[in-house]
């Protein structure tokens, strides 16, 4: 019920009693501006007394009831709560009197009363006791289902992403399943499985996608698929799960497929090899030390997977895979019914037999399983029923039938008691823990402090663990227990925000989680602690101490309603939003919740059940679960204090699961520092040392080699450490874990009570908007120049754009979707970026740009209101803000609610950001201190290092660095006055594009934009920073330089190469780098489809190649398809046949002003092998002239890209890409006709265009750029006698180029090699100079044209990315 008129508000909760014949109702009523908080009262016909309310909260308690509920993380990603279930402190007071009787709650939200009730005192009405220990209403379209062989199955149909659906099946065995000699194992049959599936295979080119990955507690094949076959339309349903059924139940375990994968793995292993995943490492060791989840990593230890024999290999497929032992996901918009989809499963997994072994193989299995003394379980069995025992005898014990049936049938008893049934572990993953609750064991001393040192740390890290069983999430209880966790960990996050405002932090960050793992079988609450390494004292006492504080004092009142509110409001977005969420995103949200016993629940269910456990929720018990939970933090060193404090308290003061402690902390530590105790680079050898800053997005991500995280091995990474060069002027870091744990424990951070922050409601009065509305007049223009003719509000345009212009220049595009409801993205865009900046140390010098928006982003702070209470302005209405610049733009990004007045609220602040932001100096020196740790970070990442030194010899090295990130000397010499300048001087109103994409009103927001952007002032010309276009001119360095190598001292060996060139910009004439005007070509019209194979001259082919060509979307297009082609042939030869790489991949770097590009190929590799991967990467690019693309490549391409566009055209984000710059005059070739024309020209793309764009990339060895870095104790030399391109040293010391003949070769109409036989040779003579091979390939290149390098044969697409 809503009452309009603003001036009544009731305030508090009214218990009133419903008379039989409409007798007298008299709630109390009090008149004022905003709720206050009143004792509840019941009003009754026998008497009026007050009472405790039967469904709200306690006594003096005054919760703000917003009219569309709630906030923060949807229900998929939302932890459980630990511990029993949450009785309230003080019990609720039964009624004095009986019958029907109304609870409310009243709150005012803008103009309007929003007054909800709920009924009790007649049948069906429920107490708060009843309802808190009520069940949780699952996801009712969730079904569930297990077959007679064991196999379970669960189907939940949902629409989007349309006409796709995702088909995961889950093997529950992992790393941690193995024995110690089988390290690595269950990753390799993975590989096997799904890689040596021709089933799978034949899913390549119909639209689908699947991949593969192995984990600690299970294994996942998935696959991502049209509801539809592209090519042959029928449906892909049935096709996909007996593709999944071949996977993992009828593998052929192939000699050779064994040996690639095997190769693959140790691949793999040393790709991902870096320093972030050893920090990662060492956390999962220590935190999971007393079981196998801290020593049995997936990807294994390499000299085990180098020896297994095949049988071996087999031998733990047959052990582990089993109907049983799988679950089935299938989620999607699926054309079937529920019951077709589950006689479908029936019909191919059903007809595996379910699996057995004999009692002497399960004995077999756990003596092996006792000798390994590790904690390590075996099989699960179960006895076979009698019935059973004829038809499950003929198993061979991993659910397929055996070859052989026994000639002589057995006794039935006998066979009763000798055969078992293998099942699931009833525990995943089967894993015992020490947990961090209960009494203390005798003896038992605080959790130690583990330190791992490494000389390419850069910073303190610090992380307390804490783990619990996990509480599954079944009842109502337990989800009002995840509300006040969300509600604890929130309110913790803000007040360390506040904390980081200070001038000087002593912190980088401070994090405090609570979270459930299924993948660990554990909840695990972890504090973070990142720091300056001469700052870590200051930034431990400040985590101590807001932990502290939290836990001694909990959270005030007014956090308790803001952000149980802002909750609240996030869950309501999400329940509207519940046939919004991706198939995938939802099917790893079920697989998560079934592991860890959740009741799977649906956005609306959680919704409403959020709501009813809201009300219930009192500031004591908030605080006393605050005080549990948070001991293990609080209180390090003091653990029997807090127990005995804990059993001395009232009742109600703690709740389960008690006071907490620690169970592991691990420090992570530089090795060394400056002499100020500061972080300091590493030294390396190669190229230029002095380059800094990385090109980019250049990364990787994937397994651990676990022989650098090995147990075994800690005590020796001191020596390590001490085998590395030292940088000049460094002095050994000596934190020790001593130290560490006294400044946990010190009793002398003394902590006082929270003081609260006022939250504005709005940060403009209404006084202040009508007298800025009516000086500045603002209203839309035609989209014309101003003054002459035209329509300011024209139609909507393709896609449903539509375009408008603001009367102080600014420009408006935007689109109503229903993608995300009741949400909307906003972006606020200016030309300018780094490329703007001025070159050299300055005031105002390079880093100007985007260290200022750094700075803007800092301060946070606008007009009267500090950083604090925008903050909670922001937390209040479902607001983020992110502000950043790139090499092109400044951009400014809103996400927010729509409704309850929090679309105005994100006007407002967009406008005091343009008009009254704050400058400040601490915000200064905060993102100063910031982008020079980054840029100092770079010289420690292998990745990171060799991209800056290629960049730094393909533009122009330090006089050039308007793609890379500035230098500490650069960052140092800014200052506040000179970044504001330069960042207010391009972000004007005449310089904005505003972006907006949502489901909003649409005369709404014309109104809202009009009201507080259209009165941001114009500013003067001088003022305003033109937009300068600089030349940037790619350098021609000696051959040397062009192809360089460097080395990266460390422990471990590790490579990457990095292959890069010139390319065509992505608008404008393909090729052509010159600056453009409008589109010079009229009306964009659609690009024609040359249909193969039909009757079409010569002069209808090339005009329709014309037309293709002149459309504006060409460059991009062609770009994309040639990026797909060119990877699925990298992946092809260099990973799949050729095992040199786990991961290669290429990539266009386009930008939409700026008038250059670039491609970039990376691929990761052992130091010994990774000129053979460069080698054979480029020989892949040159490939391309001589082994043809084919249609059937060009199609994989097209669909793939197809597909994506279409998906990401549900996401509000890729709206907003696509919408950016529309009316950018400085990009005048992107207008609305591109967005239409997307797919159109997908389609149209032939393959003589894919040659046109390829002529354009320079692959010769004098156009090249490449760079080779390498990481160990020492650097690898070169092969001798090596040029790029497979040049090979004959015996007099001569290059033989391989695939290139005499001049004119070509012309003269010689035959063509063979591609596929020269990159073969290549590859063997670059390992060995056999004298065969070398005669093989001096002849094969005398018939080859001067561009015309040896390659694969790239017939194809390969398998699906791993």
């Amino acid at each position: 019920v809503e009452a309009t008129n603003p001036c009544l508000v009731l305030a508090g909760y009214i218990s009133m009693k419903v008379l039989k014949h409409h007798g007298t109702r008299q709630p109390n009523l009090v008149r004022g501006s905003k709720p206050a908080a009143v004792r509840p009262v019941t009003v009754c016909s026998a008497c009026s007394r007050p009472t405790q309310p039967a469904l709200l909260r306690q006594n003096g308690t005054m919760p703000v009831v917003r009219r569309s509920g709630v906030s923060s993380t949807s229900s998929a990603s939302a932890s459980s709560a630990f511990g029993q279930p949450l009785a309230p402190t003080n019990p609720l007071r039964p009624r004095s009197f009986s019958g029907p009787h109304i609870h409310g709650a009243v709150a005012r939200r803008g103009n309007k009363i929003v007054i909800s009730a709920v009924l009790a005192g007649v049948e069906g009405a429920t107490d708060v006791r009843t309802m808190l220990g009520s069940e949780m209403k699952g996801e009712p379209n969730l079904v569930t289902g297990q077959l007679e062989n064991g196999f379970r199955y669960v189907i939940l149909p949902n629409k989007l992403p349309p006409k796709r659906f995702e088909a995961h099946l889950e093997v529950h065995v992992g790393s941690v399943d193995e024995l110690p000699n089988e390290q690595g194992i269950a990753h390799l049959v993975e590989h096997v499985t799904f890689l040596g599936s021709k089933r799978r295979e034949n899913l390549l080119g119909t639209g689908a996608r699947a991949n593969a990955y192995t984990d600690f507690h299970h294994t996942v094949f998935h696959v991502h698929a049209p509801v539809t076959n592209g090519v042959t339309g029928s449906p892909m349903l049935p096709q996909v799960l007996e593709a999944l059924e071949e996977i993992a139940f009828r593998p052929e375990f192939l000699a050779t497929r064994i040996e690639k994968e095997r190769k693959a793995v140790m691949a793999e292993a040393q790709m991902m090899n870096t320093i972030e995943y050893r920090v990662d490492c060492q956390l999962l060791q220590y935190l999971h030390y007393e079981n196998n989840l801290g020593c049995r990593f997936p990807i294994g230890k390499m000299d085990q997977v180098k020896a297994w024999p095949h049988d071996a290999v087999k031998a733990y497929w047959s052990r582990w895979y089993f109907p049983a032992n799988a679950t089935l996901y299938v989620v999607g918009d699926l054309d079937r019914d529920i019951e077709a989809t589950r006689a479908l499963i029936r019909s191919v997994f059903g007809r595996l037999q379910p699996a057995t072994m004999s009692a002497e193989e399960a004995a077999a299995c756990s003596a092996a399983s006792k000798a390994a003394a590790d904690g390590h379980q075996p099989p699960h069995t179960l006895p076979a029923p009698a019935s059973m025992v004829a038809a499950l005898s003929k198993g061979n014990g991993n659910g397929t039938a055996a070859a052989v049936a026994p000639e002589v049938a057995p006794d039935p008893a006998a066979a009763a008691a000798a055969l078992l049934l293998k099942a699931r572990h009833p525990i995943r993953p089967p894993v015992r823990h020490h947990w961090g609750m209960g009494p203390l064991a005798p003896a038992e001393r605080p959790a130690p402090v583990s330190t791992f040192q490494h000389p390419l740390l850069q910073n303190f890290m610090l992380s307390v663990f804490c783990k619990v069983p996990i509480t599954p999430m079944t009842t109502m209880a337990h989800l009002r227990q995840l509300l006040m966790i969300r509600t604890i960990l929130s309110v913790f996050q803000f007040r360390v925000t506040k904390r980081y405002v200070a001038a000087d932090p002593p912190f980088i960050g401070i994090e405090l989680d609570i979270s459930d793992s299924g993948r660990e079988g554990a909840t695990v609450s972890t504090l973070s602690v990142t720091s300056e390494p001469n700052d870590w004292q200051g930034a431990v006492r400040v985590a101590v101490e807001e932990v502290r504080r939290l836990q001694r004092y909990g959270l005030t009142k007014g956090e308790l309603e803001r952000y149980s509110s802002a909750i609240l409001r996030d869950s309501a977005q999400l329940a509207e939003q519940a046939n919004k969420v991706p198939s995938l995103d939802t099917l790893n949200f079920v697989m998560e919740s079934l592991a860890c016993g959740h009741t799977v629940m649906g956005h609306r269910e959680a919704h409403e059940a959020m709501c009813a456990v809201a009300a219930t929720v009192t500031l004591e018990e908030i605080n006393s679960l605050a005080r549990s939970l948070l001991t293990f933090a609080s209180d390090y060193g003091s653990e029997g204090e807090a127990l005995a404090e804990a059993a001395a308290a009232p009742p109600g003061a703690y709740v389960a699961p008690g006071p907490t402690r620690a169970t592991s902390i691990v420090a992570c530590l530089p090795a060394w520092v400056d002499a100020n105790g500061a972080s300091i680079s590493v030294s390396s050898g190669g190229a230029d040392a002095s380059a800094r800053g990385a090109a980019g997005h250049m990364g990787a991500g994937g397994h651990i080699d676990p022989d650098t995280v090995d147990l075994d091995q800690l005590a020796a990474q001191a020596a390590q450490v001490d085998a590395v060069e030292v940088p000049e002027g460094a002095f050994t870091y000596a934190v020790t874990a001593d130290m560490i744990a006294g400044a946990l424990a010190d009793r002398a951070y003394e902590v006082e009570p929270p003081l609260d922050v006022d939250c504005p409601d709005f940060l403009m009065s209404e006084e202040e908007v009508s007298a800025l509305v009516a000086e500045r007049n603002p209203h839309y223009v035609p989209l014309a120049e101003p003054g002459t003719s035209g329509d300011a509000f024209p139609e909507p345009g393709p896609n449903g754009i539509v375009q408008r212009r603001l009367s102080n220049g600014m420009r408006l595009n935007y689109r109503v979707t229903d993608n995300e409801p009741r949400a909307a993205l906003l972006r606020m865009i200016a030309p300018g970026g780094s490329c703007m900046d001025k070159l050299g140390a300055a005031p105002d010098g390079y880093g100007a740009v985007t260290v200022g928006m750094r700075t803007l982003s800092e301060a946070g702070a606008v007009g009267k209101w500090d950083r604090e209470q925008v903050m909670v302005y922001c937390v209040s209405n479902l607001i983020n803000c992110a502000m950043e610049a790139d090499e092109e733009n400044l951009c400014v990004d809103f996400h927010f609610a729509v409704g309850d007045g929090s679309m105005e609220r994100t006007f407002q602040l967009a406008h005091l950001l343009l008009e009254q932001p704050r400058w400040e100096e601490a915000a200064a020196d905060r993102a100063k201190t910031a982008f020079a740790s980054a840029s100092r970070s770079v010289s420690k990442s292998l990745d990171r290092a060799t991209a800056d030194r290629i960049m730094s010899v393909m533009m122009g090295g330090p006089e050039v660095r308007r793609f890379r990130e500035p230098s500490p000397e650069e960052i140092d010499a800014l200052t506040l006055e000179g970044m504001r300048n330069t960042v207010m001087g391009l972000l004007h109103a005449g310089a904005l594009e505003i972006n907006v994409v949502g489901d909003f009103d649409a005369q709404e927001l014309e109104r809202l934009v009009a009201t507080y952007l259209g009165t941001v002032a114009p500013r003067p010309p001088t003022a305003v920073t033109p937009i300068i276009e600089y030349p940037v001119v790619w350098q021609d360095p000696t051959l040397e330089r062009r192809h360089s190598s460097w080395h990266l001292h460390d422990s471990d060996e590790r490579a990457a190469a990095y292959v890069a060139g010139p390319a065509p910009p992505r608008w404008g004439p393909f090729g052509s780098g010159d600056p453009i005007g409008p589109y010079p070509h009229g009306e964009v019209v659609p690009p024609p489809v040359v249909v193969p194979g039909a009757a079409n001259s010569a002069e209808a082919r090339q005009a329709a190649t014309d037309a293709r060509r002149r459309h504006p979307l060409f460059s991009s297009a062609i770009l994309m398809l040639l990026t797909e082609v060119i990877n699925s042939r990298l992946f092809t030869t260099v990973r799949d046949s050729l095992g040199l790489t786990y991961d290669v991949s290429f990539q266009f770097t386009m930008f939409d002003r700026v008038r250059l590009g670039w491609f970039s190929v990376l691929v990761t590799s052992h130091p010994d092998k990774i000129y053979d991967a460069l080698d054979a990467s480029v020989a892949v690019l040159r490939d391309m002239a001589v082994s043809p693309v084919n249609r059937r490549e060009l199609a994989r391409a097209r669909t793939t890209l197809i597909t994506r566009h279409e998906s990401d055209m549900k996401d509000n984000a890729y709206w907003l890409g696509l919408l950016t710059h529309l009316q950018n005059e400085h990009v005048p070739w992107k207008v609305p006709e591109c967005l239409r024309d997307l797919r159109a020209m997908y389609e149209a793309i032939t393959v003589d265009d894919l040659y046109h764009a390829y002529s354009f990339l320079q692959l010769s060895d004098q156009q090249l750029f490449t760079c080779v870095g390498t990481s160990g104790k020492s650097a690898p030399p070169p092969p001798e006698g090596r040029v790029l391109g497979g040049v090979l040293a004959d015996d007099e010391g001569e290059g033989v180029m391989l695939g290139q003949g005499g001049e004119g070769a070509q012309g003269q109409g010689g035959q063509l090699p063979n591609p596929m036989a020269l990159f073969t040779a290549m590859l063997a003579a670059a390992q060995a100079m056999n004298p065969t091979v070398k005669a093989a390939v001096q002849q094969g290149q005398s018939s080859a044209g001067q561009q015309q390098q040896a390659g694969s044969s790239g017939s194809g697409s390969g398998p699906a990315q791993k």
